[in-house]
């Protein structure tokens, strides 16, 4: 991110969890585990609630347009039925790569809550940082 701005921040984050609920949700469709289905369901849906949750503030900053994601996450997906078709243990190759996803927003998450963050905005972003660490404890508690 070249410019770092309140806007910028916000903006990221709201990409980082568009990517993350595309992500999580194809994540669901390839593990073979009911329980496994259901957690990155979840999951997927609270990246949706994050996202939305931060779209009034970004918007209210000139930004928070709705994102077709990032090239990098669109890529990573792919690779998730790739490991998904080809893995010995399905399921485990999938967490796998959900966590790599994961371990992605706790790092954004990280920044943006040490960065430019608008004072109206910190309190909810400082608690979805809190909820994509239980995620990212919850995905990689699922790893055997």
């Amino acid at each position: 991110m070249a410019e770092r701005t309140e806007r910028t921040v916000l903006n990221h984050l709201i990409e980082t969890c568009r990517d993350a609920e595309r992500g999580l949700r194809v994540a669901a469709e390839q593990v073979q585990s009911r329980e496994l289905k259901r957690l990155l369901t979840r999951l997927a849906e609270q990246r949706h609630s994050f996202a939305d949750e931060l779209l009034p503030y970004a918007q209210r900053l000139g930004g928070g347009s709705a994102a077709d994601g990032t090239a990098a996450a669109a890529v990573h997906r792919a690779w998730i039925q790739i490991k998904a078709r080809l893995a010995h243990d399905r399921d485990r190759a999938v967490l796998e790569e959900a966590a790599r996803g994961e371990r992605y927003a706790v790092h954004a998450y990280d920044d943006a809550v040490a960065d430019w963050i608008p004072p109206d905005a910190r309190e909810i972003v400082e608690g979805q940082d809190l909820g994509v660490r239980v995620a990212r404890r919850l995905v990689t508690g699922f790893i055997k």
